[in-house]
């Protein structure tokens, strides 16, 4: 009896104890659990890797004055020496995701069986949503380090885990895109709204979460990776018709809101319209404003959210864009001041001089309001800049009224609002996003000879895309209209992709894109050339005639400690031997 006793005891669970086996009842855990998800991803860690991954070892990141002294994994991580004990090769932010999205995808089915009030639409929602995310870290993770582990199931428990060998990156592309092919038409294409979202600002809060054209905007991506140009061209045309509604819908018919809103402006040159934020020469950063100052913008598709609303209210700090980037950060850390603007990142010298020095390398046009608005020039000298974009809540630019070609005279510190609250969106994708992967597929089905009808109109098609985009931040086009970008020169296919990879820099600069565009290029040659051709100028040191000497230099080596763990990984021969210390920055 006392051994019975004994037992009973034991298996009975405290009242005010949640154990996984009793948390998933309700419809309320499972939006509480996705929740967490998100969260998760807001953390520092997991968007400092986005940006380190995605953008720090590209031509457009240089290191801030302070980074050696104050951070100097990260100063190896530019000088490209690349080491196994990095905290940067850590994927455990990713992995912890995706065991997150798992756990929901295993029980959400059984809690629909508990709860009449989740509904099996709502079911197939939910999965559809938290696959994205899944899919979504994998996508960050082979991007980064090429092959990974792979794996669907849920672990629940310590004793659960097991070691697995990486899965070649191929495979799980194609595994993620199925992934989402299979969920898409589940996806919610919009979330309910609420009075406050019905127009304006902020109405767009359905970028917070995964919809339809979030997903869209994955495959997008993926299938560029994959080689799949029809495929990609075809959700780029579901996301773009969805805007052309939401705007038809929300803007449409309300022309006292265009003066904040976006607007369906000039036809491209083969008669292209696309409802964007119109920058003038009187207001010509008002799309900056609204995209990344204001956020939630109309042209966002998923962005995770920081908002802030009063010092009262607790919020979610954007502290990976305020300590790389600079500015806006509350405490005092890694020796940086929170009130002098600069970030552990800043901006290459090259891109600072590059039209006050007249080069031209990365803009086209002094007129192209992302070179004011996407970094500051602290010293144009030395070429020494602060990134702003996903920094400054606004930016003010003026022009002299006696040129017909805009001046920016407040083209200095003051005209950069840095908010107290580092509370700046992190954006995954934005329609000028697709509409420049569109654009590139089209090119990418033209024939090299590009005599065909088709080929012609694909470069049409190709060409007014990246005109629009180009197009809205030419402020000055409405004084001057010779500034515009002109067909002359890109009829063929190789002419027409180098335009669109300079547009995605210009238009995407520190947003996480260019180095994995880089990568992606160098995977459809077969060879680190063009990777070398584009990065290698900022490095130098004896070492520079091995840089990026294979494909498998441009991923990252596994971390020292993952790898006593998971005895099944092997660490990649390129890293077998740890880099030395010789290179050094320009």
């Amino acid at each position: 009896m006392a051994l019975g006793s004994c037992s009973d005891f034991l298996n009975i669970t405290p009242r005010n104890m949640v154990t996984e086996d009793n948390f998933w009842n309700e419809k309320s855990d499972i939006d509480q659990y996705v929740a967490g998800i998100y969260a998760a991803m807001q953390s520092e860690s997991f968007i400092t890797r986005c940006i380190v991954w995605g953008e720090v070892r590209s031509d457009n990141i240089y290191p801030g004055s302070t980074l050696q002294n104050s951070n100097y994994d990260l100063y190896q991580v530019l000088r490209e020496n690349l080491l196994s004990t990095s905290p940067y090769t850590s994927w455990v932010n990713f992995y912890y995701v995706i065991n997150k999205c798992n756990s929901i995808i295993s029980r959400a089915p059984e809690v629909s069986q508990k709860d009449p009030s989740y509904r099996e639409s709502d079911v197939k929602a939910t999965i559809a949503e938290v696959t994205a995310l899944r899919a979504l870290s994998y996508f960050y993770l082979i991007r980064a380090f090429e092959n990974v582990p792979f794996y669907r199931e849920a672990v629940q428990q310590e004793d659960e885990v097991v070691v697995l060998p990486t899965t070649g990156f191929d495979t799980v592309l194609a595994e993620i895109v199925k992934d989402l092919e299979r969920v898409k038409g589940d996806a919610l294409d919009h979330y309910p709204t609420t009075s406050s979202d019905d127009i304006g600002l902020n109405y767009n809060s359905n970028c917070n979460r995964i919809t339809r054209s979030a997903i869209n905007a994955m495959l997008c991506d993926m299938y560029l990776w994959q080689g799949e140009w029809q495929k990609a061209i075809n959700v780029a045309d579901e996301i773009i018709a969805v805007k052309q509604q939401d705007y038809k819908e929300k803007f449409g018919s309300r022309t006292s809101m265009l003066v904040t809103g976006p607007q369906i402006g000039d036809a491209a040159p083969y008669g292209t319209t696309m409802p964007l934020y119109a920058n003038t020469a009187g207001n010509p950063s008002s799309s900056f404003d609204a995209i990344f100052g204001d956020g939630n913008s109309f042209e966002s598709i998923f962005e995770l959210s920081f908002n802030y609303t009063s010092s009262s209210t607790s919020y979610v700090m954007s502290t990976a864009l305020g300590r790389l980037f600079g500015a806006g950060i509350t405490i005092k850390t890694d020796g940086l001041d929170p009130n002098d603007g600069a970030g552990l990142l800043a901006v290459n010298p090259t891109i600072v001089s590059d039209i006050t020095g007249g080069s031209f390398a990365y803009f086209r046009h002094k007129n192209d309001a992302r070179f004011y608005t996407s970094f500051q020039a602290v010293d144009k000298t030395f070429g020494e800049g602060y990134i702003r974009k996903g920094v400054a809540s606004n930016i003010t630019l003026s022009q002299e009224s006696d040129v017909k070609e805009v001046n920016y005279s407040s083209y200095q510190t003051s005209a950069f609002s840095i908010p107290a609250n580092m509370n700046r969106n992190w954006i995954f994708y934005r329609l000028t996003d697709v509409m420049l992967m569109k654009a590139e597929a089209l090119t990418r089905l033209v024939s090299d000879s590009a005599s065909s009808e088709q080929d012609v109109e694909y470069l049409h098609q190709a060409f007014d895309l990246a005109w629009l985009v180009q197009h809205r931040s030419l402020a000055a086009l409405t004084v001057d209209p010779n500034n515009d970008l002109r067909y002359a020169g890109y009829g063929n296919r190789a002419n027409m992709l180098t335009l669109i990879r300079e547009e995605r820099n210009r238009e995407l600069m520190f947003e996480g894109k260019r180095w994995f565009d880089l990568v992606r290029q160098a995977r459809l040659e077969g060879t680190p050339n063009f990777v070398r051709s584009n990065v290698t100028a900022k490095v130098s040191g004896s070492g520079l005639g091995n840089l990026f000497p294979n494909m498998e230099s441009l991923f990252w080596p596994y971390n020292k400690d993952e790898l006593k763990v998971d005895t099944l990984i092997h660490q990649k021969a390129t890293y077998a031997k740890e880099a030395d210390n010789t290179l050094e920055m320009n």
